[in-house]
Parts: C-alpha cells; structure tokens; sequence
C-alpha cells in the first residue's frame, strides 16, 4: 500500500516539474506586475501614443495594455506597441509601460506563443539570411536601404 502511495506522490511530482522556460516566464510575469502595479489607470499616457491616436481603440493605448498585462494576460495586443516610450513621457508617475510590454513579449516568447509572422520572418532568416525568405543572390531587388 505505502509503495503505490510513493508512486503516486512522485510520478505527481513529474508531472509539476516546470521546465526552466516555464519558470523565467513566471518570472518575467512577475516583474511585470512590478513595475505597472503603481498605475492608476488615469489614462494621461493615451495623449501621446501614437498607435492609440491612429487606431482610436482603448484596447490598444498603454493603459489597455496596462489592464491585459495586470490580468496576466499575454497576446498580440502586446506586439501593437511601438515602444516609442511617449507613454512614460505622460504619465505623472513615469510608469514605464513600454518595459512591460518588452518584459510581456519575452515571456510569450519563453511560453512559445509567438506571432506566426515572427516565427516565419525567424525562420527566413536562419535559411536565407533575410525576413524575407528569398535568396539575395537570386533577386535583383534592394529590400532595404
């Protein structure tokens, strides 16, 4: 009886085990909470940025994407940020927003919830050398200047 009871406690042991991924994440997720939990939703930080002035949507100005990191929340909104840091700029307690959202896309990162795009542009360079997936050698086109 005590044999399948120990069984038992360690193959549930093998099965909490976090990969050291999973942890860094968790990790992450945490200084993230860190460094926006002093904000007071005020929404001063919408003024200036530049992403929430074009596509007029709460969801996408810092202070949404301060509400989706507080819920722990990790999705592509979080890749609709420039990081231009104009939300720091605003903001009376000089939260710096932007960091969150660089810390968050780390962490989907470690969590392997990358943009298909990212994913595809990573692997193009790997077997190219360019986002693009084509061959330099084989276009006569200049993708950058």
């Amino acid at each position: 009886m005590k044999e399948a009871q120990i069984e038992n406690f360690l193959g549930t042991r093998k099965k909490r085990k976090e990969s050291p991924e999973e942890i860094e994440a968790k990790n992450i997720i945490e200084e993230i909470k860190e460094i926006i939990e002093k904000c007071i939703k005020c929404g001063m930080c919408k003024s200036l940025c530049p992403v929430f002035l074009t596509m007029r949507e709460e969801y996408l100005s810092p202070r949404g994407r301060t509400i989706i990191m507080q819920n722990s929340e990790l999705n592509e909104v979080l890749f609709k940020c420039n990081l231009c840091k104009a939300c720091e700029h605003k903001c009376p307690l000089k939260i710096k927003v932007w960091k969150a959202v660089k810390k968050s896309r780390e962490a989907m990162n470690l969590k392997n919830k990358q943009l298909k795009g990212n994913k595809e542009m990573l692997k193009n360079i790997k077997e190219t050398g360019n986002p693009f997936g084509k061959n330099p050698e084989k276009t006569s086109k200049l993708y950058c200047c």
